[in-house]
């Protein structure tokens, strides 16, 4: 079913466009990497309403200077951000000329698409990359009620819960993410009050006092990446970051769990979208990093060695939120200076001060990897709430990191 009339964002990059997305058959039908631990979310910025009960809007833009690389493959890699669910569901819609919004095919994994897990794209069947726009589409909630539904079913069947969810009760989100219908965002993975949350969430009870009801589903749409953008033989990186919203979704930290602006009325759930450097040196590892955390604003990276050790580890970079830095990519540092084979633990810093740490082990997996090699290119995907903040269950993950190749396999 197309829906058209509808405004959509387009991802706009600093630097150039790559093509790639999926072939539904051909994709494997699993994520790239395992989700982190202490799951979480960055917050991006909610844009204009999106068909099928989204949110849309425009990506943020990275900084960096012209991608002036010669083009190699075209490649798009995924990384769920996504704070206020465990694992979502993931479809894409097609974008024609005309506006036309058409879902395609089914979910693209079999199990749920967990959050900092990764995911690569290299064809869709159906889309035309020069004329036609891709729009991703994430459901979040009690996942196996649709189990077996196609794209289209599975969206309706999100936003019929929804529906259903608002007619309960005074909506915690009253439709701010709908269709401008007044269809509530509100739906969810269960939830509990717990640090940062509560159980109503901000104006999220009836005026005679009635609770404010957790809608088993929830669908948004993520910021449209537009015609032409995924055929300019670029490796580009998407990734889902912000608050789904919805009833329950709330708290006196919400704000910094799900970014500036956020309420459960008004979801911050978008994306950014990057443009990775393929600079290589055969006696280093190539690196970068992607700040996706609307949370945070600069962040530095490390990579320190374990306890007991009391030793500093190596400097990696400073980075400001939607930035990939540096660029071209760093050629400095071998796999033996990161200390990936070694134990070493990524930790995430501000001012000297260490804020979360995860193994190399655990951010390799996320995205799917079992080790770094010297001559490949790899980027660093900096995800979540404010990076010192701790995951609440049922309501909001915590920061998460989340490795990447350049050229996947």
């Amino acid at each position: 079913m197309a829906r058209r009339g509808l405004w959509l964002g387009s991802l706009l990059c600093a630097w150039g466009f790559v093509a790639c997305v999926t072939n539904h058959d051909a994709l494997e039908k699993k994520p790239a990497g395992r989700g982190g631990s202490n799951s979480g979310g960055a917050a991006g910025s909610a844009g204009a309403r999106a068909p099928f009960g989204g949110s849309g809007g425009e990506a943020a833009n990275a900084g960096g200077h012209a991608d002036d690389e010669p083009p190699g493959e075209s490649v798009l890699t995924i990384v769920n951000g996504v704070v206020d669910a465990p694992s979502v569901a993931l479809c894409l819609a097609k974008v024609d000329s005309d506006g036309n919004v058409t879902p395609l095919g089914s979910p693209l994994t079999e199990e749920p698409f967990e959050y900092g897990q990764s995911l690569v794209l290299r064809e869709v069947d159906g889309l035309d990359f020069s004329t036609d726009g891709l729009q991703p589409f994430v459901i979040a909630g009690e996942l196996e009620l649709i189990a077996g539904l196609d794209c289209e079913a599975a969206i309706e069947r999100a936003r019929s819960e929804e529906e259903q969810s608002s007619a309960g009760g005074e909506p915690g989100a009253g439709g701010a993410a709908g269709d401008g219908g007044g269809r509530s965002p509100a739906a969810g993975n269960g939830g509990s009050a717990g640090e940062g949350g509560d159980s109503a969430g901000e104006g999220g009870s009836a005026g005679a006092g009635a609770p404010a009801v957790r809608s088993a589903l929830r669908v948004r749409g993520l910021p449209a990446i537009s015609a032409g953008t995924l055929n300019a033989g670029r490796s580009l990186v998407f990734v889902a970051n912000g608050c789904l919203g919805g009833a329950t979704y709330g708290g006196s930290a919400a704000a910094q769990y799900c970014g500036a602006g956020y309420t459960p009325r008004e979801p911050t759930v978008s994306a950014i979208l990057v443009s990775l450097s393929r600079a290589l040196s055969a006696d280093h590892v190539a690196l970068q990093v992607v700040h996706a955390s609307l949370a945070n604003a600069q962040l530095d990276l490390r990579s320190r060695p374990p306890f007991p050790s009391t030793a500093e580890g190596l400097a990696i970079i400073s980075v400001q939120m939607g930035q990939v830095a540096p660029r071209p990519a760093s050629i400095q540092n071998t796999l033996f200076d990161l200390g990936s084979a070694r134990k070493y633990q990524l930790s995430v810093e501000a001012q000297g001060s260490s804020l979360f740490s995860q193994s190399w082990l655990r951010v390799l997996e996320n995205g799917g990897l079992s080790e770094l090699n010297n001559g490949q290119g790899y980027a660093l995907i900096v995800n979540g709430p404010r990076a010192d903040l701790k995951a609440v269950p049922n309501l909001w993950n915590a920061g998460v990191l989340t490795a990447i190749a350049v050229d996947p396999e």
